[in-house]
């Protein structure tokens, strides 16, 4: 599914929070989405996957303007979209199987229990999720929340998936499991828009890369490219990430090409 968004500004009170925002995230690209904290990624991504209506300027889906989409269209785009929450956002009320069930159940209803509950315990041991199901989100760790919010958005296997943060609170295990899901996603051909600063994420997974800086884009463009700026402030971003000022890995180095040198000297 493609995002494209054309002029996109958001205000929260009289505060502009992104100023004239234009991208077009083409189907089938991976994008990692980048900024430094209160740049506003998380409100971008929001943005981009329909559940924050932006002030103005247009949003579309597939060419369709968000803001005249049928019931009808909205309800196909929500079956074709997954999202990651930073903080989970899981229900707190409801068991863990019944957070990655909900969404099944609401746009199939006529699925057979059975056929539900084998395909989540199928989607836990491809994140080796191990924890009893009939918890409550509020037994977990915060990392194991995160699995349950990822498991979550991929349990409809959606065309697009926007991810915020998906690394985050992961320990070393976890987060190699979803390098996995996310290589996996991507040799099927999904749109993938994750906002992270993981340097695994880049090198391994990102077709281009987005920096936002104060609510305005200041690039949108494939890695090699990136870090080939002359930008001092794009330099400093993007240094964040693939951590020049220390030891590189094997895949940015092979993505970077500069062998031990530093691209940005």
């Amino acid at each position: 599914m493609r995002v494209q968004l054309d002029g996109v500004d958001f205000f929260s009170g009289a505060t502009q929070l992104l100023f004239d925002v234009t991208c077009d995230l083409e189907e089938g690209v991976a994008v990692l989405v980048m900024g430094p904290s209160g740049s506003g990624k998380t409100l971008l991504m929001k943005i981009m996957a329909g559940i924050v209506p932006a002030d103005s300027g247009n949003v579309f889906f597939d060419g369709k303007p968000f803001a005249s989409m049928s019931d009808k269209d909205l309800q196909d785009k929500r079956v074709r979209q997954g999202f990651v929450f930073q903080d989970a956002a899981l229900w707190q009320n409801l068991s863990v199987y019944q957070n990655l069930s909900l969404p099944v159940e609401y746009h199939y209803p006529r699925r057979e229990p059975a056929h539900i509950r084998s395909h989540i315990e199928s989607l836990c041991r491809k994140m080796d999720f191990r924890e009893d199901l009939n918890q409550r989100p509020t037994m977990l760790s915060a990392g194991e929340r995160k699995i349950v919010s990822i498991l979550r958005a991929l349990v409809l296997d959606p065309e697009n998936v926007l991810m915020d943060e998906p690394s985050a609170g992961l320990d070393t295990a976890s987060s190699a499991r979803l390098l996995e899901v996310l290589k996996e996603l991507k040799a099927k051909g999904r749109t993938l828009i994750i906002g992270s600063h993981d340097s695994q994420i880049a090198s391994m997974i990102a077709d281009r890369i987005l920096v936002i800086d104060e609510g305005r884009i200041l690039a949108y463009d494939s890695v090699n490219n990136l870090v080939r700026t002359d930008d001092p402030r794009l330099k400093a971003i993007l240094s964040d990430v693939f951590e020049l000022s220390s030891t590189y890995d094997a895949d940015i180095l092979d993505i970077l090409g500069s062998g031990d040198d530093d691209p940005f000297a």
